[in-house]
């Protein structure tokens, strides 16, 4: 099954054909030692991976945060278009994090991981995004 998931992602257009698509707000958390973010490692103790990390071949997949109470496993894929269309080519993220904030939001609501501070202002991330699961 995970193959499947990332044949969903990297098959697909970066619109993300077929799958259950969800209307969530996104916003961005970094790998840092401190209460708000959480620290370096996902719900099973796995390192982070960030957006950027991806970016440069460095991840086969980005770290996202969502309700882990929303029937969602742990490593489920997701395709976001407004983010490959930011970038230019399909980005796989995977479900691997949540929070006491997500708790109760369902779909409606990502966290994604990047590198920084200062890389959690994105525009295009900290907006309405649109979640296609497989």
């Amino acid at each position: 099954m995970v193959f499947s998931q990332i044949e969903f992602i990297s098959g697909g257009s970066l619109d993300c054909s077929g799958g259950h698509r969800y209307s969530a707000r996104g916003t961005a958390y970094y790998p840092a030692n401190n209460a708000l973010e959480g620290g370096f490692v996902d719900m099973r103790g796995h390192n982070l991976r960030t957006l950027q990390d991806y970016l440069d071949g460095k991840a086969s997949y980005v770290s996202v945060a969502m309700d882990n109470r929303a029937g969602i496993p742990y490593g489920t894929a997701i395709c976001i278009p407004e983010m490959n269309h930011k970038h230019g080519r399909n980005i796989v993220f995977k479900v691997v994090d949540t929070g006491s904030a997500f708790f109760g939001k369902g779909h409606s609501r990502i966290d994604i991981c990047v590198r920084s501070q200062s890389l959690s202002y994105d525009s295009t991330i900290n907006n309405h995004l649109t979640l296609v699961f497989p």
